[in-house]
């Protein structure tokens, strides 16, 4: 599998707080990788960076052939534009438009998009277009915010605690639909979590401790999201 991201020698620091120690890890292509810590471990600063929405202190992060840790302003916010999706924790959608619009709002002009009709269907939101943000359950929303992220068909999907405002059920929901999406659409994603029962459906497991890799191992037996069980 070709190398799609590649971090060296990557650090944050936030004052004399050292966020980010050292981190150098390589992402492959078409992979759903989850990186899982407590709160506090450096996961989302992790994601945030190699995402373009945070910069290093120190290090580089690699896309393709290109330092994406070098671009200007301009330049980082076209990369972002054309290559990336991000999904939160918060659905961060507009309530005053619908579902539908609130999608087509992720269309990036530059590039083809995903098929609208095939992207909802796999979501299973096709009954709740011309709904506003307010109608919906939190489930519904997270798969909404998810189809607006993915419908410009990014190279690389960014999920941070993408789950952590949902009960067990939506989670399994939300985790196989991602799982869905990457397998149709051939996304490389990465997910941050504290949950070890949703690592464990990933292809492969970055843990983090207190800014540093504590372990990163391939996995050879993912579970699927309908056997993930919470204690």
């Amino acid at each position: 599998m070709e190398i799609i991201m590649k971090t060296e020698n990557l650090a944050k620091d936030y004052g004399k707080e050292h966020v980010l120690k050292g981190i150098t890890l390589t992402i492959h292509e078409h992979t759903f990788t989850a990186i899982l810590g407590p709160s506090g471990s450096g996961k989302s600063t992790l994601l945030n960076i190699l995402s373009g929405l945070v910069k290093p202190t120190r290090g580089s992060v690699w896309c393709g052939n290109e330092i994406i840790s070098d671009f200007g302003e301009k330049q980082l916010a076209g990369w972002k534009r054309v290559e990336v999706g991000n999904v939160f924790q918060e659905y961060l959608l507009l309530d005053n438009l619908t579902v539908q619009e609130n999608i087509k709002i992720g269309i990036c002009p530059h590039k083809p998009s995903l098929s609208f009709d095939r992207l909802v269907r796999i979501l299973q939101i096709e009954e709740l277009l011309n709904r506003f943000p307010a109608e919906l359950s939190g489930g519904q929303q997270q798969r909404v915010s998810i189809a607006r992220a993915v419908i410009k068909s990014p190279r690389l999907l960014f999920c941070d605690e993408a789950t952590g405002s949902l009960d067990e059920e939506n989670s399994k929901n939300v985790v196989e639909l991602l799982h869905n999406l990457q397998s149709a659409f051939d996304m490389t994603i990465l997910f941050t979590t504290h949950n070890p029962q949703i690592a464990r459906t990933a292809d492969r497991i970055i843990t983090m401790k207190n800014g540093a890799v504590q372990s990163d191992m391939r996995n050879e037996h993912p579970i699927t999201a309908r056997k993930m069980v919470w204690g």
